[in-house]
């Protein structure tokens, strides 16, 4: 995408979302922490955290519109990671858990490529590795164009639209758990996820 595209877009998208009527249900009481939510619905996710917290940082891929996202989320205060399941998983697991001693760290588990909603294990590995709490965050939009042929069917909340921001109770996987106990606990983990409504 060419540098005068990108910065209409992320003027665009930064006017718009300043109009979102944004309501929170749920509280992140426990920082530093794991964030995790579906890739479909994260632009009104990233906007919410965008003036909380003071050390933030955004796992985000390197794809093209991963790098698109990344210039965005710059501008929105958060640092980044770069990286994803499918490329330097490693070394992002490793950057994200050491950060996450001191930072918040933010993940869409489904992303970058899908199976959509399904719980990929980097944010919980995270959590486990480093003792943090993971909070798992949804959110609801009123108003919205939705990109059916996208595979995270991504949400784009319309001006002025309502939006419902939903934090879970924190998660925690404990360090004494088995590799099979983790395993169990990511599969509950994505159902609770999936539950919140």
């Amino acid at each position: 995408m060419k540098t005068i595209t990108k910065i209409i877009l992320h003027r665009l998208l930064t006017l718009i979302s300043s109009t979102w009527r944004i309501r929170v249900f749920g509280e992140c009481d426990d920082i530093p922490a794991v964030f995790a939510f579906w890739h479909g619905e994260m632009l009104p996710i990233w906007k919410f955290f965008s003036r909380k917290l003071d050390k933030k940082y955004a796992v985000v891929s390197l794809s093209k519109d991963g790098q698109v996202l990344a210039e965005l989320l710059e501008k929105w205060n958060y640092s980044l990671i770069r990286g994803s399941s499918s490329k330097n998983s490693k070394d992002v697991l490793e950057r994200a858990t050491e950060l996450s001693k001191n930072a918040s760290i933010f993940i869409t588990p489904d992303g970058p490529r899908g199976p959509t909603r399904k719980f990929k294990n980097g944010a919980a590995i995270i959590a486990y590795r480093s003792e943090a709490p993971l909070y798992l965050v949804r959110a609801f939009v009123s108003g919205k164009f939705v990109f059916k042929r996208s595979w995270d069917k991504f949400i784009l909340p319309l001006p002025f639209s309502r939006i419902r921001i939903v934090i879970s109770e924190k998660q925690y996987i404990p360090k004494e758990l088995s590799r099979e106990e983790v395993a169990e606990k990511i599969v509950q983990i994505e159902k609770t996820i999936n539950s919140i409504s």
